[in-house]
């Protein structure tokens, strides 16, 4: 086991405002312009409460994520952490997601006074010309004005990038490393452009107005993250991410390790770390209407609004293998074993040996891995073995 993600359970608070929607996001978010944060606020905290006994515990970590959680006003966010006290007392981790334009010192301050430990910070670029592109709403140089800032409060940052961007290349790509660089940040998510279905990037492909980079640039873009990034002394612990000694992410480590989870707000999701997995509906005004009858102290259920799902075996089988096998220690067999019995365990060593044996996959007496060459034919073999 990782000593730097000991057994932990974590919660997940949705933000579903966005001042402006990026144009590949598919993550469920409405307009700034209709929030009504104290409303919002007064559900997240009812919810909470309301199901405050399935918290994990002990709680070790947060993470308020969106939507653009760093749009809330301070006050309110105030008053969201507030009620978290009393169930915060063990968290180790807590983090936000944060808007380079929204970083000032006023908030930098009152997130700290909060008890926000960590701040994940969405550059994605610093080429101009690319933010405009997929519709960001800062620049190059509010990016780097945001980073230099947050370091004065925080030493504990995480740096979202993208590569695959239409229009981008190695070089800027490379820039884009090196301006990450010069603030050293402790944590870097760095994702390959997806083309979701319903976002408007994909319908501008669709009609011809954006262009895919090319798979081979993309994966020249992936490698060279790798090379520089385990060169600065980075460690590649997970397929999309980076951390300097002992900076994991410990809530995402959670998922991946099957750690129990509450997620309260819209779209949010829960899982108690056996077999069941809830999530509460993509609908905003749903949401409300549900959360303000319990917030004075009404009966009526959270269940209206929320998506109950029990996971069989099988289902179980290949969720621990498609999130373990992403990760740099991949599957305890040990573990697995204990889990899924031994005829599981032995099929699963069946159906690996002919990567092991052509270099794609490392075993010893513990663990089973990718290494780090097969990791750009990953999603071959995490398939294959799940």
């Amino acid at each position: 086991m990782n000593s730097e993600c000991p057994d932990s359970g974590g919660l997940y608070i949705h933000i579903a405002y966005c001042r402006r929607k990026c144009i590949y996001c598919d993550f469920f978010s409405a307009g700034e312009r209709v929030a009504d944060w104290h409303r919002y606020v007064d559900a997240l905290i009812a919810e909470l409460t309301h199901r405050k006994n399935e918290l994990p515990c002990p709680l070790l970590t947060v993470y308020v994520g969106g939507g653009t959680p760093s749009l809330m006003p301070a006050e309110e966010f105030q008053r969201l952490a507030d009620a978290l006290r009393p169930y915060s007392g063990s968290v180790t981790e807590f983090t936000i997601e944060v808007n380079p334009d929204d970083v000032c010192e006023e908030k930098l301050m009152v997130w700290k006074d909060a008890g926000v430990n960590r701040l994940s910070i969405g550059i994605q670029t610093f080429d101009d010309t690319l933010l405009k592109t997929i519709g960001r709403r800062h620049d190059g140089e509010v990016a780097r004005r945001a980073l230099k800032l947050a370091r004065q409060y925080f030493d504990n940052l995480s740096v979202d990038l993208m590569y695959g961007l239409p229009g981008q290349t190695t070089d800027i790509f490379k820039k884009d490393l090196e301006e990450t660089m010069k603030i050293r940040p402790e944590h870097i998510s760095a994702y390959s452009l997806m083309f979701e279905p319903g976002t408007a990037l994909t319908l501008l492909r669709d009609k011809g107005k954006v262009q895919e980079v090319d798979d081979r640039m993309a994966e020249e873009m992936y490698l060279m993250l790798v090379r520089e990034l385990t060169r600065m002394g980075y460690e590649h612990y997970e397929i999309s991410n980076f951390a300097l000694p002992g900076r994991r992410s410990r809530h995402n480590s959670s998922y991946w390790r099957q750690k129990p989870y509450l997620g309260i707000g819209p779209s949010a999701h829960s899982y108690d770390g056996e077999r069941t997995r809830k999530a509460n509906r993509a609908d905003l005004r749903g949401y409300l209407d549900c959360m303000a009858p319990l917030s004075v102290g009404s009966d009526l259920s959270i269940e209206d609004i929320t998506d109950r799902e029990y996971l069989s075996d099988e289902e179980l089988r290949e969720e621990y293998l498609l999130t373990r096998l992403r990760t740099r220690e991949g599957v305890d067999l040990l573990d697995f074993k204990r889990r899924f019995g031994e005829p599981e365990y032995r099929r699963l060593l069946s159906r690996a040996d002919r990567w092991i044996k052509d270099g794609s996959v490392t075993i010893d007496e513990t663990h089973l891995a990718l290494t780090e060459n097969s990791i750009l034919i990953s999603d071959s073999i995490i398939i294959d073995l799940a």
